[in-house]
Formats: C-alpha cells, structure tokens, sequence
C-alpha cells in the first residue's frame, strides 16, 4: 500500500513536471528599432498547449451538436441556412412550375411553411395551426408534378385543398393514386374531424418528403402531427 502511494506520487510529480516544460510554439519576427527583424521563438509550456486543444475541441464539439440541432451562435441548422423568399418569390420562373432551391417560404390561404432542397424539390411542409377553408367550391390544382408517372401518379397536395393549400407546384407532389386517395386521405381525415369539433381543436403537421438521389419523385412520406397535443405519425411509401 505504501508503495503504491509512493508511485502514484512519483507519478504526479512526473506528470506536474512534464506539464511545465516548454516547448517552442510559434516563430516571430521582432523588430529591434534599428530597422533589422530578428526571429524569437514564442514558447508555451505542455500544459497551457493541451489546455487550449481541450478548449477548442469542446467548442468545436458543441459546435457540431448546435449545427445538427439548428441552433447555436455562428452555427447554423437546416432550417436556418435556407432562405427565406417572400411569397410568390418561390418560383424561379413566371409560368410558377419550378421552386428555387434551398428556400423557405410560405404559401396557401394560411401561409403554411415549406422548404426546398438543393435540387428545388419540396422536403417538408409544416405547420402550428392547420385550418379548414371557408371556400365552398374546390380550387382547379396543377397537374404537372415533377416525375409524375402517368397513369399511376396524382398531382398530390401536402397542405389539402380542404386545408387551404396552395393549388401550385409550391404544394404538390407526385404521389400513388393510392397514397394521395386512401393513405393521407385518412389521416387528413383525421385532421379535419378534429378542426371540426367545437371548440375545434389544435391541430399541428410536418410532413417530410424523402427522395433518392436525385429522383424529382418522392419515395416517401413521413407525417407527424399533433391533435391537442396528442402526437400522431405515419409512413407511406410512395414506390
């Protein structure tokens, strides 16, 4: 026991000695005020050195977690390093059948939120308040959704027309007949019968919308929602 005390402490004092030795850190010039730069060697000892990689890899490492999160001061998430456009500013032509890339922006009769990837192609639609419209007669949508497959596709909303989505190319996607008639149509089901109560409740949606590779068509659906709080979620696949 005394011995092992006695190399613990020879240790610590090996280690405390080590952690005061300096070592050359950087190469400078000074000037002497004659007008001749001599080089002086900036020194630091071992501790000071690993006690700012320590530092710095925290803060590198909390960086990062800010970064996935989509917080953080300097750092910045998904949702963050998109840009915001004004509404109608989406498209990136005049005949509104193309979105521009890596936006945020809102459109519908309720302003939902929505978000382009690199390529332009809707990946999330999202919303705090889902609402019913107050129209009587159905909005006229476009047909022609990126990689719509004829005769098995629909030019499927995000936001329903019931919902008061947008009936542009800002809000539609292609989708199986039987996904966009049966399978979301029962979950929006759900959010409709839960807006028409009364009081109505709260009703809350992100869907995102996945895609392989470069594929303009989506390969699926992933839709979260609450109703009073009360989560729910569900997964089509679009293939």
């Amino acid at each position: 026991m005394v011995q092992s005390l006695k190399e613990n402490k020879t240790l610590k004092n090996a280690l405390d000695a080590m952690k005061n030795t300096p070592i050359p850190v950087a190469v400078r010039m000074v000037d002497t005020g004659i007008g001749i730069k001599l080089p002086y060697i900036e020194s630091s000892t071992v501790g000071e050195v690993v006690g700012k990689f320590s530092k710095a890899s925290t803060i590198a490492k909390d960086d990062a977690y800010q970064l996935a999160k989509g917080t953080g001061k300097g750092s910045t998430g998904v949702s963050e390093v998109k840009t915001f456009v004004d509404k109608g500013e989406q498209f990136t032509n005049g005949r509104k059948n193309r979105l521009k890339p890596d936006i945020r922006y809102k459109t519908g009769e309720y302003d939902y939120f929505y978000e382009t990837d690199n390529l332009g192609r809707i990946e999330k639609f999202e919303t705090d308040k889902l609402q019913l419209t107050e129209r009587e007669k159905r909005l006229s949508h476009s047909k022609n959704t990126p990689g719509k497959v004829k005769g098995q596709d629909h030019a499927g909303h995000l936001a329903g027309d019931r919902f008061g989505g947008s009936p542009k190319i800002d809000n539609l996607v292609s989708q199986l007949s039987d996904v966009n008639l049966k399978k979301y149509k029962k979950v929006e089901d759900k959010w409709a019968a839960a807006l028409k109560e009364t009081p109505p409740k709260k009703v809350t949606v992100k869907v995102d919308i996945i895609y392989s590779g470069n594929d303009v068509r989506p390969d699926k659906f992933i839709v979260n929602y609450t109703i009073d709080g009360k989560p729910g979620s569900a997964k089509f696949k679009n293939l």
